[in-house]
């Protein structure tokens, strides 16, 4: 009996891992096509299910900051950066909140660390330059 319950337990394991798949997938189609809140419910059950999808949070966080929420963006792409530190994108949209919320002196720090880390960035540079004559805050 007690294989029958390691096996069932294997069962649920899988049905869940092709569950937050599915509401990936399903995320990423409500996200193209503006459904954004639908989107984030989905990122928000896929991150029930496992906590630490680096992808779940930056993509999470992206679609916070389109709806204006600043707050949860930047606790999304925290969170992104804790359990990435080394994904330069993290950096640039993080920096893109700091930029929209007058915050320049921490974009351009946001946007000089992806550059550090992906040297070839081109969104990066652009948004570097972008900055130049924006006074330091």
């Amino acid at each position: 009996m007690h294989m029958d319950e390691d096996y069932d337990l294997f069962d649920i394991e899988l049905f869940n891992a092709g569950l937050a798949i599915t509401r990936l997938s399903m995320a990423s189609i409500h996200a193209a096509e503006g459904r954004i809140d639908a989107a984030i419910e989905e990122y928000t059950k896929v991150l029930e299910f496992d906590p630490d999808l680096f992808l779940c949070y930056l993509n999470r966080g992206k679609l916070y900051h389109c709806k204006g929420e600043r707050e949860k963006a930047r606790q999304d792409f925290n969170r992104a950066i804790a359990l990435e530190p080394r994904s330069a994108v993290t950096y640039i949209f993080r920096g893109d909140l700091h930029y929209d919320e007058g915050d320049f002196a921490s974009a351009r720090e946001d946007y000089r660390r992806a550059l550090r880390l992906n040297p070839d960035s081109r969104e990066a540079l652009d948004r570097l330059k972008r900055l130049k004559g924006k006074r330091k805050a």
